[in-house]
């Protein structure tokens, strides 16, 4: 039995695979440890070494670093859309053996044994591997196929 769906990668596929992936990923908390690095050297290098000019920059790293976190998801979503696949069409084909999608740029193929997890969140499925997280969103799927990966999510 093999299932396929096509979409398109645009700006709101993009907002929802961010959204969705977040609280899975290991950048939903600021780095903490990080900034008060940063801070310390910066406080180190502004009072004890008397080096005004570096103790400013890495208050100044700490601060862009404040405004990457802030701005992650934006700056994410931009970053796709100025990629050579955004705008194209994804064929993806679920079958006994895995997932395969393809788009005019690209082509990738996630055997069931590759695949550590199947995550259903509320807008799609998350499907994590050795080589990263995949997102397919539910309004693109059929009854069908939804079904299908519900199943292989409980297995």
């Amino acid at each position: 039995m093999s299932l396929s769906t096509s979409y398109t990668l645009d700006k709101a596929y993009f907002y929802e695979c961010f959204d969705e992936s977040l609280p899975y990923s290991k950048q939903v908390n600021p780095k903490y440890g990080l900034l008060a690095l940063l801070i310390c050297l910066g406080l180190v290098a502004f009072y004890i070494l008397q080096r005004h000019y570096l103790g400013t920059f890495m208050f100044m790293l700490a601060l862009v670093e404040c405004i990457a976190f802030y701005y992650k998801r934006p700056w994410w979503v931009t970053r796709q859309m100025l990629s050579r696949a955004a705008g194209s069409e994804v064929t993806i084909t679920f079958d006994e053996s895995g997932i395969h999608a393809q788009n005019p740029y690209k082509s990738y193929q996630l055997t069931w044994q590759d695949i550590n997890q199947v995550i259903n969140t509320p807008r799609g499925f998350l499907l994590s591997s050795k080589k990263g997280m995949q997102y397919v969103s539910k309004h693109v799927l059929d009854d069908e196929i939804i079904t299908f990966l519900n199943k292989r999510a409980t297995q």
